[in-house]
């Protein structure tokens, strides 16, 4: 084997280890599908079981086939059990599945990385899909003479071809001069009842290999002084270098009562509404570039459909339209949120249109929301309390946050992976969103929510959820507590053991679980690492006074 292949196989290997696809993954085929199978394998011999599905599965992608999950009914489950991803898609080397093979290939084809439980379904609808396209081809052709060997010969043909053609797209460079905090870094969540110190080792791939932190707490708990003491001793134990953002949905931030944090953190307060509006351009999340800037169009246009009311497809062609105008009058730089309004106002004149929900959107943006002057230093630069008050609508104060979180999302996609030395992986912000139930609500939202934990954590991004309960991070149709690696439970309402379990991860010991739950009171929180524990927890306004802050 040479140098280079097996270097190759390494990587993938590596590769394979660190993504989150179970090497237990079942895949049942329908009864259909099932008997194609056997047909299939039947006429070309094939000895194993999984060669005509992989094929079958390969086959659809190479049609440009797409599956829109939420459209679709999964075929049955009555056929053949592929019991383990070795069976199903075979093995590279030492006994490694090649399951990764076939995630990258649809990730690539869906142009994002799918979650397990989303690859799971798609690739059984694919391979629903190939063989009925491979068996319509059979079918067709004359088998005597050999027509379904054929059919195997234009499909590798074709797959050389477009190897051979692959044209390299024009994308944005990475930005390989991203801050980085390298050294190890820690915070404590409080002590346990024997009073031991639980110190959090946030970067350290021995302990975590997933940043995300999901806090569930009601009013009162304790949620929003403990998540005030760990950006403290974030902030604190990185020398300050690590920037942070922190989005007060309810808007109570007062800047005299915060000034003990504000000023620990080394944080700037931003009040939307009575300090003229956030330092920041949303256009920014968009790509300049060429062959890139429709899609970021596109993404930009979709964050506003989702908190406009009622923006159908019409609407949302015409803001297409309009944005992409205006970038091309601007000739290589950023429009202003103001100047997209008052496009708007020449074309709803223009073309005799009413005023309607999507005009009205457009144009709350443009009251002191966002101060657009090229001049501002990045957002990233510093750490921010961004205070979003009752005063701004619902729709406001939502499409605030996400034009927010486009930008960084846009931005840190655009950065290498985080290279990790040793055992330390290298941190470049954290981003803390409070009531974040009120997103979860929204189909969209939640999508939106979910690639942003999926893409940012190999780009050294800590994400910090915080809501009411632990039942609102378990959707219909993602249980985003799954994508999270420290999750806290404080007091909540629902005490159900199987809800509680279910957020906080299952116990080694259900009656430990059970025991430390009737436990949960105020200022006290509930993690499940090695085992269940119950911790009275940091509280910032403590701190302020022991440490005289």
């Amino acid at each position: 084997m040479s140098q280079n292949l097996t270097y190759w196989l390494m990587m993938v290997r590596i590769q394979f280890l660190k993504t989150d696809i179970s090497k237990d993954m079942r895949i049942r085929t329908s009864k259909e599908n099932d008997d194609l199978l056997y047909k299939i394998k039947t006429l070309y011999n094939f000895k194993n079981d999984g060669i005509v599905p992989r094929i079958a599965y390969v086959y659809s992608l190479m049609s440009g086939k797409l599956f829109k999950l939420e459209d679709e009914i999964n075929p049955d489950s009555g056929g053949k059990e592929f019991r383990d991803a070795k069976s199903l898609f075979g093995t590279i080397v030492n006994g490694v599945p090649n399951t990764i093979i076939y995630k990258v290939s649809l990730d690539q084809h869906y142009g994002r990385n799918t979650f397990d439980d989303e690859f799971s379904k798609l690739f059984k609808l694919h391979l629903n899909h190939g063989l009925h396209l491979w068996n319509k081809e059979i079918e067709e052709s004359n088998i005597s003479n050999g027509g379904h060997i054929d059919i195997i010969l234009k499909a590798v043909k074709k797959g050389l071809l477009l190897r051979k053609n692959i044209t390299k797209v024009g994308v944005a460079p990475k930005r390989k001069d991203t801050k980085e905090f390298k050294k190890p870094l820690s915070f404590s969540l409080g002590n346990t009842e024997d009073g031991s110190n639980v110190v959090i080792k946030i970067n350290d791939l021995r302990e975590f290999d997933n940043r995300n932190i999901a806090i569930a707490g009601m009013a009162g708990s304790g949620k929003t002084q403990l998540i005030k003491d760990i950006l403290y001793q974030i902030s604190r134990n990185s020398n300050h270098e690590l920037k942070f953002v922190f989005f007060d949905y309810k808007g109570e931030g007062n800047p005299e009562q915060l000034k003990p944090f504000l000023n620990a953190t080394k944080c700037d307060f931003v009040d939307i509404v009575n300090d003229s509006g956030i330092k920041f351009n949303p256009f920014l999340s968009i790509n300049l570039d060429e062959k890139q800037r429709p899609f970021s169009i596109k993404a930009f246009v979709d964050t506003i459909a989702t908190f406009v009311p009622s923006v159908g497809v019409a609407q949302k062609n015409i803001l297409t339209n309009i944005i992409t105008d205006l970038f091309d009058e601007k000739n290589g730089t950023y429009p202003t949120i103001n100047e997209l309004f008052k496009k708007f106002e020449e074309y709803y004149e223009e073309n005799n249109k009413k005023p309607d929900t999507l005009y009205a959107g457009i144009q709350d943006l443009t009251i002191n929301i966002f101060d657009c002057n090229p001049n501002n230093i990045d957002i990233l630069e510093n750490s921010l309390y961004i205070n979003l008050p009752p005063a701004l609508s619902d729709t406001l104060r939502q499409l605030v946050v996400f034009l927010l979180l486009r930008y960084f999302n846009t931005f840190f996609s655009s950065t290498n992976d985080c290279e990790p030395k040793e055992h330390i992986f290298p941190l470049r912000y954290v981003i803390v969103i409070d009531e974040v139930h009120i997103y979860l609500k929204n189909k969209n939202a939640r999508k939106a929510l979910e690639e942003l934990l999926r893409l940012l954590r190999s780009k050294g991004v800590v994400i910090v959820l915080l809501s009411q309960g632990v039942e609102d991070y378990k959707t219909k149709d993602f249980d985003f507590a799954s994508q999270v690696k420290l999750p806290i439970c404080l007091n909540v309402q629902n005490k159900d053991y199987k809800s509680i379990s279910s957020f906080v991860g299952t116990p080694s010991s259900k009656y430990k679980l059970e025991t430390e739950i009737k436990k949960l009171d105020s200022g006290k929180g509930l993690i499940n690492l090695s085992e269940p524990k119950m911790i009275k927890l940091r509280q910032f306004w403590k701190t302020v006074k022991q440490e005289n802050l």
